[in-house]
């Protein structure tokens, strides 16, 4: 096990902590037991999970130190290893054209590829879902290949698109709205990866495994025209 201890978190808080590295194996300990924790009656506000750590806040610390026992006990006696569940492999069409990618010259300046080397880099990886954040459906995914890793912009900008694909140091993303961002912008996919109207309301969850496919402009437009519902695409991007 990855896990080191539970601490109190601020005045009502507790923070489960998975060390500080970052990994795959971690992230896949993390998600298992953000999982487990949804099973659990704690009656806490919020759970949100990161790269290597689970933030829970609570109403009083008398219901903090109530779950941070209830946790602590459970630990203990399950393995984690097993407890991933519903996990999906995305096969997701992205456009990579220029209209769409804001910074690919850059990357390709700072590193020294060309367009192709480019995408073919980034289509080129199966990309893990480490957990979703700073908005809610946008997945922070890694790890890319490490030609593309690129520092963020030093001047971020105010407003992007609604479904870009970034690419920010080691890993990728693709924006839910439309978001200020200092993220490398390199492309766009053609359908909604967030709904409130469907249960899953984030098409990526924290296990899931991504890969990019390059499309063209024509068939970015005839996948966007059909304005597919979230249960169309989990079955056609999905397995």
């Amino acid at each position: 096990m990855f896990f080191k201890r539970i601490n109190h978190y601020g005045d009502v808080g507790l923070i489960l902590d998975f060390g500080s590295d970052s990994s795959q194996q971690i992230s896949q300990e993390v998600n298992a037991v953000y999982v487990l924790l949804q099973d659990i009656d704690l009656r806490q506000l919020n759970v949100i999970p990161s790269f290597n750590k689970i933030v829970l806040s609570f109403q009083s610390i008398k219901e903090r130190n109530r779950a941070q026992d209830s946790i602590e006990s459970i630990l203990t006696k399950v393995n984690l290893t097993n407890s991933q569940k519903d996990r999906k492999l995305w096969n997701i069409p992205a456009c990579y054209e220029d209209i769409y990618a804001l910074d690919r010259e850059l990357i390709q300046i700072t590193h020294g590829l060309t367009k192709e080397e480019v995408i073919l880099k980034h289509t080129g990886k199966s990309y893990y879902a480490y957990y979703i954040g700073f908005m809610p459906g946008f997945p922070y995914l890694g790890d890319i290949d490490s030609s593309l890793i690129t520092p963020r912009l030093a001047t971020p900008r105010i407003q992007i698109p609604a479904r870009s694909v970034g690419i920010a140091r080691k890993h990728t993303c693709i924006y839910p709205k439309i978001s200020p961002s200092g993220w490398n912008i390199i492309g766009q996919v053609p359908f909604d990866i967030f709904s409130l109207e469907h249960s899953r309301t984030s098409l990526f969850l924290p296990g899931d495994t991504v890969q990019f496919q390059s499309i063209t402009e024509k068939e970015f437009f005839q996948i966007q025209s059909k304005r597919l519902l979230f249960d169309e695409i989990i079955k056609e991007f999905s397995k």
